[in-house]
């Protein structure tokens, strides 16, 4: 059976196909349009296009030269008519000489011949030699014949591009053209029918203003047309920036602000403390400005709503940063507590429940949980686990870590019986999860370099590494370094580590604690760290929500 196979497009274009009113449809015909609606309909369609791929049944036309017509309709609008025509060969008529010929069509069988194996259907991938056409564009014509018939002429364009040349080197110079072959020559050569060259061109000796580029290569022995490009000269030192100056709120004008020490130059990237004395709680303006080295000033920029919570606040913020003095001889143990953050405890003596019991908490730690909140594979969430001491729960080992919090601040002193006294002892103290080792290390001098050497701190009711290495940790804490075996932590993770106290805010209630977890925003994690759900009433057991503990009884 003859099939034809064919990519069919209709498409409505306002001027011959108007929007569809109805039903819509392809029809098609061979040879003789038989008029509009009559044809055979190929395809239904809604829409204002359609892209149908599909077989024809030719069977019933002749061997020889035929049209397809084809078009598009709805119920009151057709396309123009879309003619194409083809050939019915011969069943199982044999291909026996494919030939072709450059840039003229030639009598058929009287074209190159191109060798293959003749058969009803052939598939063939040739190349053909352009041996002898010049430079430019050529056309290809290529034709198929069998024993009593030949296709029509294949015609495809091409461009034959010229034959690579060889670049000897390349010449500059400035403003005055020293002649052809006396400039300032540098060696090049092509790559891949390209040339790509970057260097450096010394511009020592000339005066500041605007001066002009000539460059040229020399291909072939012959020298090309000179290229010219204009660039300004200007002394560096002028367009250094010698002085920034910033203000509070009110502009005093150029010159007038507050100086910020720098070292001059054509960037300046700084980091600087704002003087805010003498400003009120709120929020406030700060603006901008540098000076270059011809006296010009930058325009200002201004930076709005910084808020300022006052100098008490200030001071109390500032408090919370400053670790206290600690001493200890002759069984005299003084602690001076500025705030009433959880800090590290590490002391070379025993202690009971009723020796803290009445100015502190002491809490005991007990484990790390890694969380991955975003579910991306990657640690993002590290949190410390301590649980306060109770009475019964035994008594304070010597050269150990805990977590003190006091109840008020101020100085405390404990008298340690010699029973209670233990040599100053450094321990290391290590607990692990499945991607990271934790160990605790005490300290009974001034410890600094904890940046470098990646040392957590406890400050501010969290685990961090300090800023510098010039900060320094007091004796009887401790201090935390982090071994990431899995190599897992996000560098963000990596930072900082917050601290759940366990009896400090426990929630043992059922109605509160359901209250809270169907709350949508919160995300809730059993006690291996798997999150078990955002605000799903949970069953009873032990979960964590918000990085702390809570009890479902």
């Amino acid at each position: 059976m003859r099939r034809l196979y064919h990519k069919l497009m209709a498409v409505a274009v306002a001027a011959l196909f108007a929007p569809p009113a109805g039903a819509q449809c392809v029809e098609y015909f061979w040879d003789d349009d038989p008029g509009v609606g009559n044809g055979q309909v190929l395809r239904q369609f809604s829409g204002n296009s359609a892209s149908i791929q599909t077989e024809l049944d030719a069977s019933t036309l002749s061997t020889g030269i035929h049209y397809l017509g084809l078009r598009a309709l709805n119920d009151s609008h057709f396309s123009a008519t879309y003619y194409r025509q083809f050939f019915v060969p011969e069943d199982e008529e044999q291909i026996t000489r494919i030939e072709y010929s450059w840039d003229r069509d030639v009598v058929p069988g009287t074209g190159i011949d191109i060798p293959f194996t003749p058969g009803s259907a052939v598939d063939l991938t040739q190349n053909l030699p352009t041996d002898g056409l010049t430079t430019g564009i050529h056309t290809l014509y290529l034709r198929v014949l069998s024993t009593n018939h030949h296709s029509l002429t294949y015609t495809r364009s091409f461009f034959i591009t010229p034959a690579a040349h060889e670049v000897n080197a390349i010449e500059y110079f400035f403003d005055t053209d020293p002649g052809v072959g006396n400039g300032n020559r540098i060696a090049a050569s092509i790559s891949n029918g390209q040339l790509a060259k970057s260097f450096d061109v010394d511009t020592d000796g000339l005066s500041d203003g605007v001066h002009k580029i000539g460059l040229r290569t020399l291909t072939d022995g012959t020298w090309s047309a000179t290229y010219y490009r204009q660039f300004l000269i200007r002394t560096v030192t002028d367009n250094y920036i010698t002085r920034l100056e910033y203000f509070w709120d009110t502009d005093p004008g150029a010159g007038n602000g507050y100086v910020v020490d720098i070292t001059p130059g054509e960037e300046v990237t700084i980091g600087f403390e704002a003087d805010m004395f003498g400003l009120s709680e709120g929020n406030h303006s700060l603006g901008l400005r540098a000076q270059s080295a011809t006296g010009g000033w930058s325009t200002t920029s201004i930076t709005k709503n910084i808020e300022f919570e006052g100098w008490d606040a200030l001071q109390e913020y500032l408090n919370s940063l400053v670790d206290t003095e600690d001493s200890y001889a002759s069984g005299v143990y003084q602690r001076q507590y500025l705030n009433n953050d959880w800090q590290a405890l590490y002391v070379p003596f025993t202690m009971d429940f009723s020796d803290w019991a009445d100015h502190f908490d002491v809490a005991r730690i007990n484990a790390f949980y890694q969380y991955d909140d975003d579910e991306n594979g990657v640690v993002d969430r590290q949190v410390l686990e301590a649980i306060i001491v109770r009475p019964g729960n035994g008594r304070l080992k010597a050269n150990y870590p805990y977590l003190i919090r006091p109840k008020t601040t101020g100085t405390f002193t404990f008298n340690i019986p010699t029973s209670k006294q233990a040599s100053q002892k450094v321990n290391s103290v290590s607990c692990s999860t499945l991607e990271a080792k934790y160990a605790f290390t005490g300290n009974y001098t001034d410890l600094t370099g904890l940046k470098s050497a990646q040392r957590y701190r406890l400050r501010g009711g969290s685990l961090s590494i300090p800023e510098s290495d010039s900060e320094v940790l007091p004796p009887f804490r401790w201090y935390l370094t982090v071994d990431d075996l899995g190599n897992q932590l996000d560098p963000v993770a990596g930072s900082r580590i917050a601290v759940n106290v366990i009896g400090e805010d426990e929630t043992t209630d059922v109605e509160a604690l359901e209250n809270l977890v169907t709350d949508q925003q919160r995300e809730v994690y059993d006690m291996q760290g798997r999150k078990v759900g955002n605000g799903t009433l949970l069953k009873s057991g032990i979960y964590i929500i918000n990085g702390k503990k809570h009890v479902i009884k």
